[in-house]
C-alpha cells in the first residue's frame, strides 16, 4: 500500500487543529485564531501534530489558515 492510498475509502483531511489547540488550552479568540501560536508558542503546535502522529495520522495541517503579512501585522496592532 503507498503514502495515502485509500483502497476508495474517503480520505479525511481535517485533522482538527483548533480543537485540540483549545483542549490543551490555548484562547484561540485572537484575530490569528491559531496562526499566534506559530509565533507564540511553535512548541504546541508540534505537541499537537505529534499527538495526531501518535493517534495514526499521516498528513499534518498547518496552523497557517489567517496567517498573513496584513494578518500578523493587523494581529500585533490589535485591530
Amino acid at each position: 500500500m503507498g503514502f495515502l492510498e485509500t483502497n476508495g475509502a474517503p480520505l479525511i483531511t481535517d485533522g482538527g487543529l483548533a480543537t485540540e489547540l483549545e483542549a490543551r488550552g490555548h484562547d484561540l479568540s485572537d484575530p490569528l485564531w491559531s496562526a499566534r501560536l506559530l509565533v507564540d508558542a511553535p512548541e504546541e503546535i508540534k505537541a499537537a501534530h505529534l499527538a495526531f502522529f501518535r493517534a495514526g495520522a499521516m498528513i499534518a495541517t498547518t496552523a497557517s489558515y489567517q496567517a498573513s503579512f496584513d494578518g500578523f501585522r493587523s494581529g500585533a496592532s490589535g485591530e
